[in-house]
């Protein structure tokens, strides 16, 4: 493939660190920590340089805490699509806690990702028609250099429907809290050109 214009530039920022390190935490509405919002701040500096033409964000706490500190003006929609997936009754808790209570949906959920729904939650077949609908959503807009901020699952997601890259494979991408991905957006597809960058 030879050299192309971009269409978009994308910039995929996850959401400041929480404080639950290790823990289940999807549609629970938690803050931010202070640590999370320093991170952000300096993480914000960068994406300040890179002239933002459209925001769109996760409604949820954790992410609109993180707009209001990148310190950036751009007109800013917030997004159902964008929430994290819904643990259902593993909200909160770690894998260890969860392997003790409910082993053998462990098991469904290892042997078949694809059909599984968490207990009480959301299923991985709906959570993945919202990353289709974000895409297409993204595609729709005219603005050139577009800020997401988001969830780390949403953007494990978004990266291997962007990069033509099996869904299956989402966990390859260890999406930091506080750091940003950038995307070129072609008309063949996505190229990566920035991972887990931060201030």
């Amino acid at each position: 493939m030879g050299p192309q214009k971009a269409v978009k530039k994308l910039y995929l920022l996850r959401h400041g660190d929480t404080g639950l390190p290790g823990r289940y935490i999807g549609s629970t509405d938690v803050p931010m920590d202070e640590s999370g919002k320093e991170q952000v701040r300096h993480t914000g500096r960068l994406l300040q340089k890179n002239n933002i033409t459209q925001i769109l964000c996760s409604p949820m706490l954790r992410c609109r805490q993180t707009l209001e500190q990148l310190d950036i003006t751009t007109d800013c929609r917030f997004n159902e699509l964008l929430k994290e997936i819904d643990f259902g009754r593993w909200e909160g808790k770690t894998f260890a806690e969860i392997l003790q209570s409910d082993q053998k949906l462990v098991d469904s959920w290892v042997t078949d990702p694809a059909n599984f729904t968490f207990p009480d939650g959301e299923s991985h077949s709906a959570f993945r028609n919202r990353i289709v609908s974000i895409k297409s959503q993204l595609e729709k807009i005219v603005e050139d250099n577009i800020l997401v901020i988001t969830h780390g699952g949403i953007i494990r997601n978004l990266l291997c429907l962007l990069l033509d890259i099996d869904f299956d494979k989402y966990l390859v991408f260890d999406v930091q809290p506080g750091c940003f991905c950038s995307i070129h957006l072609h008309s063949q597809g996505g190229v990566l050109t920035g991972f887990n960058i931060k201030g």
